[in-house]
């Protein structure tokens, strides 16, 4: 279950020939750990490094949305992703920089398995990072994603980064 690279794309099995192509061409040392209809999760030696060797590509192919390096995989309950995003968070992003959190998915409460509103679990996780947010220009983003692995577990990936290491072809934000 250690995959550490996340590809977006539209779907159909054109696109995803056509992102494994790239990734093919751009990356020699890379393993498919799991497809969905738009996603694909993948395991490189060095993800921060397969988003500058990706970026080219993503400017010439509309079909992909996002590419994002993961720096930690836990399982998809609010006070599990709380905890690990502040230890990253704390550790990465300097005392007089900003940052927002940004979820995609469903995170669910330890206690209750209960699904967590997302407004809610973005509150929690930013309540244990002391650092300044900023949801417009943040200097960090703490991107959390809900994800299932083989069609079954749920898991969250965690990535805190600046922006910019993140490639985001559909929209603006990350």
């Amino acid at each position: 279950m250690s995959f550490n690279l996340m590809i977006t794309h539209e779907p159909g099995l054109d696109n995803y020939r056509f992102v494994i192509g790239s990734l093919r061409s751009l990356i020699k040392d890379y393993q498919v750990i799991d497809k969905g209809p738009c996603v694909i999760l993948i395991k490189v030696p060095d993800p921060y490094q397969a988003i500058e060797n990706l970026r080219s590509i993503v400017k010439e192919a509309p079909m992909v949305y996002r590419v994002i390096p993961i720096d930690t995989i836990v399982d998809p309950y609010v006070e599990d992703v709380a905890e690990k995003a502040s230890e990253l968070a704390l550790a990465r992003i300097p005392p007089d920089k900003t940052y927002r959190v940004t979820l995609h998915g469903r995170l669910y409460w330890r206690e209750t398995r209960m699904p967590a509103h997302s407004m809610d679990a973005i509150r929690v996780i930013a309540e244990k990072i002391d650092r300044q947010v900023s949801l417009t220009h943040p200097d960090y983003v703490v991107y959390v994603r809900s994800v299932k692995l083989y069609h079954r577990r749920r898991y969250a990936t965690i990535t805190v980064t600046m922006p910019e290491k993140i490639i985001v072809s559909k929209s603006e934000k990350p």
